[in-house]
């Protein structure tokens, strides 16, 4: 009896404790512990390795903002060759990631300065979304669900991987406005200024990058609907479009010079979207406010017109931005890099392709979410978790369609299953405690993702490559690989389009290409290049580019070797050591180098060519 009784005293004094801990320790201790395990896993940042070239392309443009202050131009010739590249991401990304640089720098070293930054600023937006979503769990269910919401938070791998230590580019931002806004609605439904900021949140998501328009254009159509069926949140809906519409045009004005509104981009905030965003908000405020008192089919009539007008206008300034952000791509660039791209792959293709290693455990985790929240939908009945669940719906199928929205996906999916799982009631004699905590502890993303592992290993496909040729993959990207070049003089490179950013981030060469629409033509010209089958086009296209060096690593050039499609390619030559005569070793510091360069000599370049022109009929 004794014994009993310590046992419940104590449990009792730990809940107690628990109970004491601030909100904001629970919320720190969270994005601790994430930044922990992302340095741990990675050193991503910390330690010179970007581990993404979106990231080290960044890390470019904010330098050449530092270093020019040129606020309009976001043109690098780091990328493109002699034509460069006009970039499409926002400076309103680079101005924060500028301003730590330099309040690091007055008291640190610039590599040091710009380390602590690759570690500071995704915290920061992590920091951030986390601390919305404890405030609207709490709001919504009380503290205790906030701190389940936090704790599952940290448990969520792809959810925080573009949080992760050393990600400086702009999608954990996206991520962060989208799901804060989407989160602020449900939680705050008749509080107008948390509608007016869901709006800003949302305008300055899509400013920074249109890979949010998806989620942008479903969550407004949602808070349409809503203000159109419930007229108790008419003055919120309203107050979001009008400050998503004007956080937006501000963007646009703040950021796109009036030389350059008419050169209409069908992947960044251009006038085509400014007047599609303004007339698809005229048509919701026109259906809200003087026709508040009209028929339904005439509310839902007049926003079709207004948005009817504002496609037909964004078609009109530009044709080709209809098929899309990538509608002005060439096809070719589509073919040879764009359908490689990960990101764009489906969960449910390679949960069909027996890919289950992420597969498996994702739809898992997405269907306990949607579980949850048509669970809770059942108990209040209320039109703010229909909207929840229709956010939760629409941003898992877009998951679906494309790996890009997992984050999204991953993060709107803990808010159900932390309300649910924190009002678990008992099972037979087992507590009421300690269901939850079981059933948080073998639901978590990152126990599903193990669990999907072992599926994998089990019953899966064959891998597409193995451990070691990833590895190898992987270490061409490395930081002390890439310096290797940088004792060359400097010069524009052509190598595979996966290094060709850490090599502009890394050295003071520039690059030919890198995985970036927006040079299209250099990464086909890059690829023509390398897949070229005789002497003749190779030496035509790097002159045609004025190309300084060649550049192959064992890691990721050499396994193209075997492969068919790469048959009797300067690059199987170059990989097999015969290079063309125009094409001069470069000795590197190492001898031991991954990385293999070659010179391109242009005398020999120019009399490969003139031979090649004599001998032709």
């Amino acid at each position: 009896m004794h014994s009993a009784t310590l046992k419940v005293s104590v449990e009792q004094g730990i809940r107690a404790c628990l109970r004491d801990v601030p909100n904001w320790a629970w919320w720190l201790i969270a994005l601790a512990f994430v930044g922990a395990r992302s340095w741990h896993v990675t050193g991503v940042g910390i330690y010179g390795f970007f581990g993404d070239p979106d990231d080290a392309t960044r890390l470019v443009q904010v330098r050449e903002l530092m270093a020019s202050w040129h606020w309009f131009d976001t043109t690098t010739m780091k990328f493109g060759g002699d034509a460069g590249m006009l970039s499409h991401w926002s400076r309103l990304v680079d101005l924060p990631i500028a301003a730590l640089i330099a309040g690091f720098n007055l008291f640190l070293p610039i590599e040091d300065a710009e380390r602590l930054t690759h570690a500071a600023w995704p915290l920061l937006t992590l920091g951030f979304l986390t601390w919305v979503m404890f405030k609207t769990t709490a709001k919504v269910g009380g503290d205790m669900v906030g701190r389940v919401t936090l704790l599952f938070a940290a448990l969520t791998p792809l959810g925080w991987y573009q949080f992760a230590v050393g990600r400086i580019d702009h999608h954990n931002v996206m991520i962060a406005c989208t799901v804060s806004a989407t989160l602020l609605m449900w939680a705050y439904p008749q509080r107008t200024a948390a509608w007016r900021f869901a709006g800003v949140l949302v305008g300055l998501a899509l400013a920074v990058g249109y890979e949010a328009l998806a989620p942008a254009v479903v969550l407004g159509t949602f808070v349409a609907a809503w203000g159109l069926f419930d007229r108790r949140v008419e003055k919120g809906a309203a107050a979001f479009s009008i400050a998503l519409a004007l956080t937006f045009a501000a963007a646009f004005l703040a950021t796109i010079p009036p030389s350059r509104w008419m050169d209409i981009k069908c992947d960044a905030i251009s006038l085509n979207m400014v007047v599609l965003v303004a007339s698809g908000v005229v048509g919701v405020l026109v259906a809200l406010v003087p026709g508040r008192e009209w028929k339904l089919y005439a509310r839902i009539a007049s926003i079709a017109a207004c948005a009817g007008v504002g496609i037909a206008a964004y078609g009109w300034l530009e044709p080709k931005c209809l098929g899309g952000p990538l509608g002005q791509l060439p096809p070719l660039a589509i073919k040879i890099w764009l359908d490689k791209v990960a990101e764009n792959n489906s969960i449910v293709a390679d949960f069909f392709h027996r890919h289950f290693s992420q597969s498996f455990g994702l739809l898992a985790f997405y269907a306990i979410a949607l579980w949850a929240q048509v669970h809770r939908l059942k108990e209040t009945r209320s039109a703010a978790d229909l909207f929840l669940l229709a956010a939760v719906v629409s941003l898992i199928g877009l998951a679906c369609w494309q790996y890009k929205y997992v984050s999204y996906a991953s993060f709107i999916s803990i808010v159900p299953m932390a309300l649910v799982f924190s009002r678990l009631g008992p099972v037979g004699d087992i507590g009421a405690s300690t269901i939850r905590l079981g059933a948080i502890v073998l639901f978590n993303q990152t126990v599903l993702l193990w669990a999907s592992g072992g599926v994998d290993a089990a019953v899966g496909a064959p891998p597409a490559m193995t451990e070691q040729v990833r590895a190898d993959a992987d270490a061409c990207s490395k930081p002390e690989a890439i310096r290797e070049l940088a004792d060359l003089p400097a010069g524009l490179v052509a190598a595979h389009i996966d290094v060709e950013a850490f090599i502009a981030a890394e050295t003071h060469h520039r690059v030919l290409s890198a995985p970036y629409h927006r040079i299209a033509n250099a990464i086909i010209a890059n690829h023509l290049i390398f897949s070229a089958h005789d002497a003749k086009t190779a030496a035509a296209l790097l002159k045609q580019e004025d190309v300084d060096y060649i550049a192959i690593c064992d890691g990721l050039d050499k396994p193209l070797a075997s492969s068919p499609d790469w048959k009797g390619t300067l690059k199987v030559d170059l990989v097999n050591g015969k290079a063309p005569s125009f094409l001069v070793p470069v000795g590197l510091p190492d001898p031991h180098a991954i990385y293999h360069v070659w010179k391109v000599d242009r005398a020999a370049l120019n009399l490969q060519l003139s031979k090649a022109a004599a001998s032709t009929p």
